[in-house]
């Protein structure tokens, strides 16, 4: 992929950063650059790199959110295939915090701590989701994202966010396991 073609799925996810409601346009475009990127080495960053190089070495993050303390949260993420993503944390020296793999049981309890979830928070802590789809009819439709990660054991699941009517807040989650991995239950097949 040349850099114009990455250059152009990132700047399609810089517009879903801004408009949630984008997002299944944008992360498609932007998904394909970052498979290329190496994402899962983002994991051997330092603490205290400078965000510069960490850039020059993987490609730019999908997703950049500033913070309230000034710092920024940056994601890499091998979504929708891949089961990882990892955040930093920049800080205003522009050096880098410990990489944290966000697709795990244990930081996606994070959603139960009682906060109103929205699309936009959402990609912020765990990048754009390997899938959205739609279930229900009318007025009990809901949009719902679907991550990809590892369960303990080496189990492939999904965690579905369900975003209501329109996408943008989170109603309810549940972890399942992954349709597409595992075939015995569920009757996918790869």
């Amino acid at each position: 992929m040349s850099n114009t073609q990455k250059s152009t799925a990132l700047l399609s996810m810089s517009r879903v950063r801004n408009n949630p409601l984008r997002i299944a346009l944008g992360f498609c475009l932007g998904s394909a650059a970052i498979l290329l990127c190496g994402c899962a080495q983002v994991s051997s960053v330092q603490p205290g790199t400078p965000v510069a190089d960490v850039i020059r070495k993987f490609g730019r993050p999908i997703v950049t959110c500033a913070q309230p303390d000034g710092s920024r949260r940056m994601v890499w993420t091998q979504q929708p295939e891949g089961e990882t993503a990892f955040a930093l944390t920049v800080g205003p020296d522009k050096l880098v915090g410990t990489p944290e793999q966000v697709l795990t049981d244990n930081h996606f309890s994070i959603i139960s701590n009682g906060q109103a979830w929205t699309a936009v928070k959402l990609l912020c802590q765990f990048g754009p989701p390997a899938s959205i789809t739609g279930s229900g009819l009318y007025h009990s439709r809901q949009v719902i994202w679907g991550y990809r990660y590892m369960k303990p054991g080496s189990d492939a699941a999904m965690m579905y966010i369900y975003m209501g009517i329109d996408g943008t807040m989170m109603t309810h989650y549940i972890s399942l396991p992954d349709p597409d991995r595992n075939e015995e239950v569920m009757g996918g097949g790869h």
